[in-house]
């Protein structure tokens, strides 16, 4: 659930409200098993799971959050049409003429991988194996360099 996390985190720092009232959560999360080796190790499972993300009393623009979401996706959700998962979902309820409570709905897929590990505590296929957190690279910075003419 670690996308979730990282999104969580990402329109947190944007400060589309205060931090006390975005609140995060997954439902119905299930597990496709796989069990197939792979360059980062045993590929055994895909974790399939709704993401809800709520922000209260919003008073934002509407499609700079929209904005902040979709450019996050693009940016860090590469499988998402691999996996056809729909498009995130916006449910706003108005509170007065400026002020709205918004819940988003996303669905996402984290793969999920083992390690050979002697002392692991999975047995499966006749070895051990330990569980592999997986870690969500986000680059804070970068430069595009080009050799030669254009």
């Amino acid at each position: 659930m670690t996308k979730l996390q990282a999104l969580t985190a990402y329109l947190l720092e944007r400060r589309l409200v205060e931090p006390e009232q975005l609140d995060s959560w997954t439902e119905q999360v299930k597990l496709s098993l796989i069990w197939k080796p792979d360059v980062d190790g045993m590929h055994f499972a895909d974790m399939h799971y709704r993401a809800v993300i709520v922000l209260e009393r919003f008073a934002a623009n509407p499609a700079r959050m929209m904005a902040l979401i979709g450019s996050w996706l693009e940016t860090h959700d590469a499988d998402r049409d691999r996996f056809e998962l729909p498009a995130p979902e916006f449910a706003v309820e108005p509170l007065d003429s400026d002020l709205f409570d918004v819940e988003v709905t996303l669905e996402f897929v984290e793969p999920q991988y083992l390690s050979e590990e002697p002392d692991g505590e999975i047995l499966a296929f006749g070895k051990t194996w330990a569980f592999i957190p997986f870690d969500l690279w986000v680059a804070e910075r970068g430069e595009v360099a080009t050799s030669g003419g254009a």
